[in-house]
C-alpha cells in the first residue's frame, strides 16, 4: 500500500511539475521611483506573484513591512524620497515656466545621484556583487530614469521584464523600437497641443520637441547612466542601449478605452486596474458619520502623493475656498497641514484620505484632481466624475483623454478662477450625462476576455519558463533615428526633386532664350551691323 502511494504521488509530480514549471522561479523587482502611487501598481503584480509560490525579493520605496508574507524580502531605499522633496517642492510652479536646459541638466544630475546611491545601498550591493552566490530567474524593473540599474538582468544572467505605471516616455518607446509619432497626444511630454486639430506649424513644433528630447536624452543622460553602470558593474557589461533593446518585454499602465490607441510594438504588453482595492475597506467611523449625512452629496478634492494641496499659492487657495463656500455641497479636502484658516463650514480637512473608500461613498458627486491614472483608474472603478487641474508629466494628457470621453471638466491649476470652478464643478455634479458617461466607461472598462493581474502572471511565468521573449522584439530597434521614418528616403525624393526641378528650369529657360533668339533673327539686321 505503501508503495502503491509513493508511486501515485512520483506519478503525479511527474506529470503536474513540467506544468507548473515557472511557478517557483526566484525574482529580483526594482521600483527605485519614490512614488506611492509608482509603488502600488508594482506591488499588485509582485504580491501576486508570491501568491502563486515564487520567492521575491523587492527593491521598494514603500515596503509592504508584512510579516505574514513569506519568500517575500524587501530592500527599504525610502531615502529617495528625501531628494524627490528637495527636487519638487513645489511642482505647481515648475508648471508655470516651460522645461529648460538648466532644468533638463539639474534632472539629470538628480537621476545621476539617486541611482548612485541605490547601487551603493549596502544590501542591493551584497545582491550584485562578483563574489554573490545570488541567483534569479527574473528581473522586472521599473522603466522611467534610473537607467544604471538595467545591468542587474546581465549580473545575474537572467531575462527582464520593465514595468511602467504610466504610458511610455517617447525615450523608452525609441529604445525598444515602438513607432515615434511626434504629434501624437499618447506623447505626453508635449503638455500642449495634444488631442485637437494642429496647424502646420504646431506639428512642426511638436516634431522639434519630440526629437530634441529623445536627442538631448540619449546624448546627454544615457552615457552619465552608462558611466554609473559601468563603474559598479563593470566595464565589461554590454551596453545600456542594448541591454534596453533586448528587454522581453514591459509592462505599460494603460488600456484602450481610456488611452490614446497607436500602433505598438508586440513587447508592449497593457495592463490596468493592479492597484483597485477588490474588496472595500471601512471607512473610520467619524468620517463615515460625515458622509451618510451628506444626503445633498458631497465633493473630493486630493491632488494625490506627488502634488499637494499644502504648495498651492495662498492667491490659489483663496479662489479654491471661495469656490467651495458657495457650493451646496460637502467638501472634503485631502490638506497636508492641520492650520487653515478662514475655511468655510462645509469644507473638512483631512492630512490623509482613504481615498478609494471616500470614491466608493453614494453620496459622492465629484472628485477632483490632478489627473493621476491610478486616481483615474479609480474614480472609473466608482463611476465619479471628474474636474481635472493637471500639473506634471502624463496628467494632461490623462484628463484631455477623460474630457473627449465626457467624463471631466478641465481647468488651469497655474490660473484658478473661482467662478469657473464653481461652474465646473456644478455642470459635472448636476448634469446627468457625465454620471451616465462614466458608467458607461466603467462597463467598457470591465469588458475583456481576461484579467489584466492574471494575464501579466501569465506573461511573466511565460517569460520564466523560455528564458526570455526575443521573438517581441522588434528589428526596427537596431535601426538608425532615420531610418525608423524613412527620413533618408524622404531627403534622397526631395533632393533628386529639387535638382530636377531646378533642372528642369534651367533647360526650359536657355532653351526659351533660344528660341526668342532664332524667332528674333534677321539676316538684313546682320547685314546693316556689318
Amino acid at each position: 500500500m505503501l508503495s502503491r502511494y509513493f508511486f501515485s504521488t512520483i506519478l503525479t509530480l511527474a506529470v503536474v511539475g513540467p506544468l507548473n514549471y515557472g511557478n517557483c522561479a526566484r525574482i529580483l523587482g526594482v521600483f527605485p521611483t519614490p512614488s506611492f502611487s509608482h509603488q502600488v501598481v508594482f506591488r499588485g503584480l509582485t504580491l501576486e506573484l508570491n501568491k502563486r509560490g515564487h520567492e521575491l525579493v523587492i527593491v521598494t520605496t514603500d515596503p509592504v513591512n508584512d510579516p505574514s508574507l513569506k519568500n517575500y524580502t524587501e530592500i527599504d531605499i525610502g531615502f529617495m524620497y528625501e531628494m524627490h522633496e528637495r527636487l519638487g517642492r513645489n511642482m505647481i510652479e515648475y508648471r508655470r515656466s516651460p522645461p529648460s536646459l538648466t532644468q533638463m541638466s539639474t534632472l539629470s544630475s538628480y537621476m545621476n545621484l539617486g541611482t548612485e546611491k541605490i547601487l551603493t545601498y549596502p544590501e542591493l550591493r551584497r545582491l550584485y556583487e562578483r563574489d554573490s552566490d545570488e541567483k534569479f530567474d527574473l528581473v522586472i524593473m521599473e522603466q522611467l530614469f534610473s537607467f544604471a540599474l538595467l545591468p542587474l538582468a546581465d549580473r545575474f544572467d537572467a531575462p527582464m521584464i520593465g514595468i511602467s505605471s504610466l504610458v511610455l516616455s517617447t525615450n523608452t518607446q525609441y529604445g525598444i523600437g515602438n513607432t515615434i509619432i511626434p504629434s501624437h497626444p499618447a506623447n505626453w511630454e508635449l503638455q500642449e497641443n495634444i488631442n485637437n486639430p494642429l496647424t502646420f506649424w504646431q506639428r512642426l513644433k511638436n516634431f522639434c520637441k519630440i526629437w530634441s528630447t529623445i536627442y538631448v536624452f540619449r546624448t546627454y543622460f544615457m552615457p552619465g547612466q552608462e558611466e554609473i553602470a559601468r563603474k559598479y558593474f563593470g566595464d565589461d557589461i554590454p551596453s545600456l542601449y542594448e541591454i534596453e533593446k533586448n528587454i522581453s518585454l514591459i509592462f505599460v499602465n494603460q488600456v484602450g478605452p481610456i488611452s490614446y490607441a497607436k500602433p505598438n510594438v508586440p513587447k508592449i504588453i497593457e495592463i490596468n486596474g493592479f492597484h483597485i482595492s477588490k474588496h472595500k475597506k471601512p471607512l473610520p467611523q467619524d468620517l463615515q458619520n460625515v458622509l451618510d449625512r451628506a444626503t445633498q452629496g458631497f465633493v473630493y478634492m486630493s491632488l494625490g502623493t506627488n502634488v499637494k494641496s499644502i504648495t498651492l499659492s495662498a492667491e490659489t487657495r483663496s479662489e479654491f475656498v471661495a469656490a467651495f463656500s458657495k457650493l451646496p455641497f460637502k467638501v472634503i479636502w485631502k490638506f497636508e497641514d492641520d492650520n487653515f484658516p478662514d475655511k468655510p463650514d462645509n469644507v473638512m480637512i483631512l492630512k490623509w484620505a482613504p481615498q478609494q473608500a471616500i470614491l466608493a461613498h453614494p453620496n459622492l458627486k465629484v472628485f477632483i484632481y490632478q489627473g493621476g491614472l491610478q486616481s483615474t483608474e479609480e474614480a472609473i472603478e466608482h463611476a465619479v466624475p471628474l474636474v481635472g487641474f493637471p500639473v506634471i508629466g502624463d496628467q494632461d494628457a490623462i484628463v484631455n483623454k477623460m474630457v473627449s470621453l465626457g467624463v471631466a471638466r478641465k481647468l488651469e491649476i497655474t490660473a484658478v478662477n473661482r467662478d469657473d470652478l464653481e461652474e465646473a464643478i456644478l455642470t459635472v455634479a448636476l448634469d446627468d450625462q457625465y454620471k451616465k458617461k462614466m458608467l458607461d466607461l466603467r462597463s467598457l472598462l470591465k469588458d475583456k476576455p481576461r484579467d489584466s493581474l492574471e494575464n501579466a502572471v501569465w506573461w511573466t511565468e511565460h517569460v520564466i519558463r523560455h528564458r526570455g521573449a526575443p521573438y517581441l522584439q522588434s528589428a526596427t530597434a537596431d535601426e538608425p533615428w532615420y531610418q525608423r521614418q524613412d527620413m533618408d528616403i524622404v531627403a534622397f525624393l526631395s533632393a533628386t526633386s529639387v535638382i530636377t526641378f531646378v533642372t528642369i528650369l534651367l533647360i526650359s529657360y536657355k532653351s526659351l532664350i533660344f528660341t526668342i533668339n532664332a524667332l528674333t533673327y534677321s539676316p538684313l539686321d546682320k547685314a546693316k551691323r556689318n
